[in-house]
């Protein structure tokens, strides 16, 4: 017989326990031996180890209604029911007690198939369905989302559009997977809609505002939620451009006509009056009043953003040096459609703040505080009038005050004067802070409570309040921080924390209780993964933190979905606990993967000018000429190649100096190690960047990159180049042995490590790079030689924001096994030879023009004499040292630097020298120096850099005047003065101005 029975309802589970008892005191069952338990169906959705701890009916023990109450109530408490009902029936030796259950099902993947043209996108459908991955799942709201999903179609110009959902049942976890077709037909258009109300304005002009036609052909464009809500800002903006602030504009209805395709909207529109925001007394632009008064930001007038802009003209005009003054408004109605809004502003005697003082200071000294200050003394440049304001000095005082209280001084009182005729000086001010540090209070101990699963010295080790340390509430939140966030990540993601101060026997110290409250630990029952029908299972796997059994970690949940987002071919991960809600010790933790478009394409446009390029041709210009060339690049990615999370790109870069093809297939987690990749990688390219040559490159590499921490990095890379030159500008150069392409084999390693603060913009740290290559016959080589490269970055802060920055060079080549008829200096292949000069090397030099020159060499046995050319021919060494004096300059976004840059390339690591002066015509190893004066401002990508740099010394040498047709056409056996004009050699030199431009700090 039914003993009783248990359903979800709305009826309170206590009200099934008076019929409960009543039934089972009227049966024969009541009391008797319980002999056997079983559960229909006997695959139970609770874990093993939750049934036994639910489950609380025991064999042997008596039947009571009671305790059946009880066992229900904790199994219905799981979450995991809809459906309990217990039977009994007689048995042997007392009864037998059957739980008949129907489980609870909750919503895994969730997803939309169908051909979709964006927007909107895949992500936007699936969050509009209001599904929530890991929730218990109600079939009657598929119908609610089907019917969002038709809504943001329709707001897309979907109008025909069908959708119908697609179940998938996964029993085994009680998971529903949910796939929404869809077949949104094509998109409709725009057509003209209806203006209705004061409109003040033409029709066209209205209709052209709300950016639905073309412009000039007035074509209308497709139906987009984003263009749809683009039309009222439109149209407000043009009323705005006409001071009609008050206008109003919405879309009242939007019909479909299903014969043309077309989407007709109606819009109504009231002007509203005009409104006049006007200065009197002080003169205003009009952009200042739209920046600063936000009737114009929100196109509406209300007292408050009247006051609002009383406000912010009064800052304003305080940062100009006018601190006294008044601003107030008045609002009047003039004619019947004009309202005027006029800022009353009395200015009063310009003042320029020269000093700001802090007294009474002694636990922390000056520098420190002024690194949380706003206010600031006038400079010669930036702030002439010093940045002053009321409010400014109000956020001042509590910027002290709390850090003082984060450092234990509970009782500080920070207050502010303001001093004029500073020194007796007219117009002169000062703002004179004063602390009153009071009494430092301390911690004299610390009782750690409630602790029965976690180790007390393991989390004092976290802990910021210790016995003898500052007491602040600050240190409390950081310790109740610490502790959660360990607990969190051991599996106990409902503990808790409080705190209470206890005060000591001795004067300012207190007594701290931390009171941690366990609750139960959780574990991983299983980790499911949807959604992923491309990407290998394996990947996923390799990248996971979690594993069965595993404590319930949020943190390492979070790092798992942060290490498939790491892959960079999904383009959504989102990660849950099933049931979350449910009163059960082990959870299945969901992620639902959306994967990536497997193909992207980018295209870029550009230009670059410099001194460089030019053709053999025209070599009367060995210092390079100024130029201009259009760049086009492109770059083809194929994402999650073979499901396996590799990536194959192709990239191709064309302009007049440059011409570049390449292909990578990169290998994310190679080997299953973390933060290791491999990368092989096959490369063209032509280069015409130095002026004496041009090179051609055809190159294949595999890389090995890995991180071995968060600030170092390592590759190791093996390369097959074959280089090759052509157009050579340096006639003694024009020898088949120099013309034939040179086979290199090399394997080189790098190193990097940066502990910057700020890569693009850095305030402090250090950037070191070391990168060493060999290349050797061993590797089937040509040329046999060592380079190695070094580099050091340091950054310090003198203040606030004065930065000094420096930067190292230092780099060499060894030729080795030089090969038969080849001179050592010619070992080398001119492009694998080390060029500098320019705005990231050394500006005292155009750009690659430092460094060896041709100086033309004399007859000898079987060879003539050639003219000297001047160009750069490149050497075996470097050494560059830059230093930079970094600091405001105009305001917060405009700063300068000072530079100094010194070094140059060498011909061996032997010719080395510090020499500062240039010895004769031949001899270009000695160190120039550069100093001069740049200009950053400051934007998202990183600040945009102009430097002027003025070189003391550059180096002089002899040149030729001609073209080459005419060097080819000299006699190099006349004596110089014999020669004819166009074949004669002049003294040139590199100049000593220099002026770059480009984007981003020098290092």
């Amino acid at each position: 017989m039914v003993l009783s029975r248990f359903k979800r309802r709305l009826i309170p589970i206590f009200l099934t326990l008076l019929p409960l008892a009543a039934i089972a005191q009227e049966n024969q069952f009541e009391g008797q031996r319980i002999v056997e338990i079983q559960f229909n169906p006997a695959k139970q959705p609770l874990d093993p180890h939750d049934l036994a701890a639910k489950q609380t009916l025991k064999l042997g023990d008596p039947l009571k209604a009671e305790d059946v109450g009880k066992a229900i109530d904790a199994l219905y408490a799981s979450g995991r029911y809809t459906d309990i009902r217990v039977e009994a029936e007689p048995a042997p030796g007392g009864v037998t007690v059957r739980f008949v259950t129907s489980e609870q099902w909750f919503i895994g993947h969730v997803g939309a198939q169908g051909s979709l043209s964006q927007p909107p996108n895949r992500g936007q459908i699936t969050n509009g369905t209001m599904l929530n991955l890991g929730q218990p799942f109600d079939e009657s709201r598929l119908s609610e989302a089907e019917a969002r999903i038709q809504n943001l179609l329709h707001a897309n110009g979907f109008y025909e559009s069908s959708v119908h959902n697609d179940i998938d049942r996964e029993a085994d976890v009680n998971q529903v997977n949910i796939t929404f077709v869809l077949n949104t037909g094509k998109r409709a258009k725009y057509e003209r809609p209806v203006v209705t109300g004061n409109t003040i304005l033409s029709d066209d002009t209205i209709v052209g505002a709300t950016g639905w036609q073309v412009r000039f052909i007035h074509w209308y464009k497709n139906v987009t939620a984003s263009r749809t809500r683009g039309a009222v800002p439109g149209i407000l903006k043009q009323y705005q451009k006409r001071n009609r602030l008050m206008a109003t504009a919405a879309i009242t209805d939007m019909q479909y006509d299903p014969a043309n395709r077309r989407a007709k909207g109606t819009i109504a529109v009231e002007a509203g009056p005009k409104v006049d925001v006007r200065a009197l007394e002080a003169k205003v632009s009009k952009g200042t009043l739209k920046k600063y008064v936000p009737v114009f930001e929100e196109r509406r007038v209300d007292r408050d953003l009247l006051v609002e802009g009383a406000r912010n003209l009064r800052d304003y005009f305080q940062n100009q040096g006018y601190f006294d003054v008044n601003i107030d408004f008045r609002q009047r109605q003039e004619g019947p459609d004009q309202v005027v809004i006029e800022y009353i502003i009395s200015k009063g005697q310009r003042f320029k703040l020269v000093d700001v003082q802090l007294t009474g200071n002694t636990y922390f000294d000056n520098e420190t505080l002024r690194e949380r200050m706003f206010l600031e003394p006038a400079g010669f440049l930036r702030f002439r009038h010093g940045r002053y304001s009321e409010a400014m000095r109000s956020k001042d005082e509590e910027n002290i005050a709390n850090l003082y209280k984060s450092n234990g001084f509970r009782d500080v009182k920070v207050t502010s004067n303001l001093i004029r005729n500073y020194k007796g000086k007219d117009g002169d001010m000062a703002v004179t802070m004063h602390i009153d540090e009071g009494e430092q209070w301390y911690v004299d101990n610390i009782a750690l409570n409630g602790l029965q699963q976690m180790d007390k010295e393991y989390l004092r080790s976290f802990l910021s309040s210790l016995p003898g340390q500052p007491y602040s509430e600050y240190n409390v939140a950081v310790d109740r921080g610490a502790i959660l966030t360990r607990y969190y990540s051991d599996g106990y993601p409902e503990a808790g924390f409080r705190w209470r101060v206890i005060p000591s026997s001795t004067p300012h110290h207190v007594n701290l209780e931390y009171r941690v409250f366990e609750n139960e630990r959780k574990y991983v029952r299983d980790v499911l993964v949807a959604g992923a029908t491309t990407t290998k299972p394996s990947i996923i796997q390799n990248n996971m933190t979690l594993k069965p059994g595993d404590p319930l970690s949020l943190s390492a949940m979070t790092q798992a979905q942060q290490n498939l987002y790491n892959l960079g071919v999904f383009a959504k991960v989102d990660t849950a606990v099933q049931n979350p809600d449910g009163d059960t010790q082990y959870k299945y933790v969901l992620y639902d993967i959306e994967e990536a478009k497997r193909y992207s394409m980018n295209i870029g446009f550009g230009a670059e000018a410099g001194q460089i390029g030019g053709t053999s041709q025209a070599i009367n210009s060995p210092v390079g000429g100024n130029g201009f060339s259009p760049r086009v690049s492109l770059d083809l990615s194929r994402l999650n190649f073979l499901g396996r999370g590799h990536v194959v790109t192709l990239r191709g870069r064309v302009s007049s100096y440059d011409k570049r093809a390449s292909f990578n297939y990169t290998a994310p987690r190679f080997r299953n190690v973390e933060g290791q990749n491999i990368t092989f990688t096959a490369l063209y390219e032509s280069s015409r960047n130095v002026r004496t040559f041009s090179s051609r490159r055809q190159e294949a590499s595999v890389q090995i990159s890995q991180q071995f921490t968060r600030a170092t990095t390592g590759l190791f890379r093996l390369t097959y180049r074959r280089v090759s030159t052509s157009d050579i500008a340096i006639p003694t150069l024009l020898v088949p042995l120099l013309l034939q392409p040179v086979r290199l084999g090399l394997v080189s390693a790098n190193v990097a490590q940066d502990r910057r603060d700020n890569p693009a913009d850095a305030h402090r740290g250090i950037y070191n790079t070391a990168d060493i290559s060999v290349a050797t016959k061993i590797l089937g080589s040509q040329r046999s030689f060592l380079r190695t490269l070094l580099r050091n970055a340091t950054y310090h802060s003198l203040t606030r924001d004065v930065v000094l920055a420096r930067e190292t060079t230092f780099g060499v080549i060894f030729p080795f096994n030089v090969p038969a008829g080849v001179s050592r200096d010619d070992s080398v292949p001119l492009p694998e030879r080390f060029f500098g000069g320019g705005g990231v090397s050394h500006r005292g030099f155009p750009e690659n023009q430092a460094g060896p020159r041709d100086i033309g060499t004399p007859a000898g046995p079987g060879a003539p004499a050639t003219q000297p050319t001047g160009f750069p021919l490149g050497g075996d060494a470097v050494l560059f040292n830059k230093v930079e004096l970094r600091f405001p300059l105009i305001g917060e976004n405009i700063g300068g630097v000072l530079f100094e840059d010194a070094g140059n390339v060498y011909r061996s690591v032997g010719d080395i020298s510090f020499r500062s002066s240039q010895r004769n015509l031949q001899d270009f190893n000695y160190m120039v120096h550069a100093a001069g004066f740049g200009v950053r401002y400051r934007t998202p990508i990183g600040p945009v850099r102009v430097d002027l740099a003025y070189t003391f010394n550059p180096p002089s040498f002899l040149g030729f005047k001609g073209t080459y047709a005419d060097l080819l056409q000299c006699n190099p056996t006349l004596p110089q003065d014999q020669l004819p004009s166009q074949c004669q050699t002049v003294k040139q030199s590199v100049g000593h101005f220099q002026f770059f431009f480009s984007i981003g700090q020098t290092f």
